[in-house]
């Protein structure tokens, strides 16, 4: 899943974080939600109220969660449902993922531990679920494409079920969109519209998936509405530039990180005379990057 970087297109895609906030908020969207919820918490949810509340700008820097749709289910549980596109700076560098695992737990704890425990008995506080789409693989060792943690033992004896989290993983629906639409389940329709719900090639199918889940339509109806939105498509246009520029600095940081390793291993070749061929060979360096190394390395020696 990636960024066009020239055209925006028709219908934004709804696995763009901001995106998927704005349609998941919207006044018209809470039987949306409530068929997301159901569908990947697995039980039966009769209502959704959205909580949101944005912290004052001056707050930003606090650490305290942003939440893309934070909210309540009939039953009482509260809910913090998150879009992750695209890694997390720190995980892009890594394979294990670390920074986005800990992030939803961290999520999730602040989220039940932020009942007034001194007026309510331990066993009467709320359940508390995360639950988080990603749009890159985050378990690649694993085939499944929604992964669920709760409290369990060695031997899988459930300790509780007052806290859960849940991944979707939208990079693993290759099996999925081969399946017919009518006998999709309810994660694996909702996976499809966030990760394919601006893709052409992919609208026979969603016009299906459409046809037999009246809440999917729902969603497309209020994407394209989103999408028609101009205040809307400026501020995507601007995450999308502000991520461009977020990734060009950590590409560029990279890469200094990297010609600055390779000048290092360069300078110890130098001091054992290695040919001026062998070192550009070895580091990756043009030949004027280690002449002038040997010019400075000289200067250094007072030579």
């Amino acid at each position: 899943m990636s960024f066009d970087n020239t055209v925006i297109p028709e219908l934004l895609p709804p696995y763009e974080d901001g995106v998927f906030k704005t349609l998941l908020t919207h006044p018209d969207a809470k039987p949306v939600l409530r068929d997301i919820v159901e569908s990947y918490l697995r039980f039966p949810v009769v209502k959704v109220e959205v909580r949101n509340v944005e912290l004052p700008i001056s707050d930003i820097n606090e650490k305290r969660e942003r939440f893309d749709v934070n909210c309540t289910i009939n039953d009482g549980s509260q809910l913090d449902v998150e879009m992750q596109s695209e890694a997390m700076t720190g995980d892009s560098l890594r394979k294990n993922h670390k920074i986005v695992k800990s992030r939803a737990i961290y999520h999730l704890c602040d989220l039940h531990s932020g009942q007034d425990g001194r007026s309510i008995r331990y066993d009467k506080l709320l359940r508390s679920f995360q639950m988080t789409f990603c749009g890159y693989t985050v378990f690649p060792k694993s085939e499944h494409f929604v992964s669920r943690y709760n409290f369990r033992d060695e031997y899988g004896m459930e300790l509780s079920d007052a806290v859960g989290i849940v991944f979707i993983e939208l990079t693993k629906l290759d099996d999925v969109v081969k399946r017919s639409a009518e006998t999709m389940t309810g994660e694996e329709a909702w996976s499809v519209f966030f990760a394919f719900g601006s893709d052409p090639k992919y609208r026979e199918l969603l016009n299906k998936l459409m046809a037999v889940r009246r809440e999917i339509k729902m969603a497309n109806e209020l994407l394209q509405s989103i999408s028609k939105d101009e205040i809307e498509r400026a501020r995507f246009r601007s995450r999308r530039m502000f991520r461009m520029d977020m990734e060009h600095s950590l590409i560029a940081a990279r890469d200094e990180g990297e010609t600055s390793k390779a000048k290092n291993i360069a300078r110890n070749l130098l001091k054992r005379n290695r040919p001026i061929e062998e070192i550009m060979e070895d580091t990756g360096l043009t030949q004027d990057e280690v002449k002038k190394l040997t010019i400075d390395q000289a200067g250094d020696l007072g030579v």
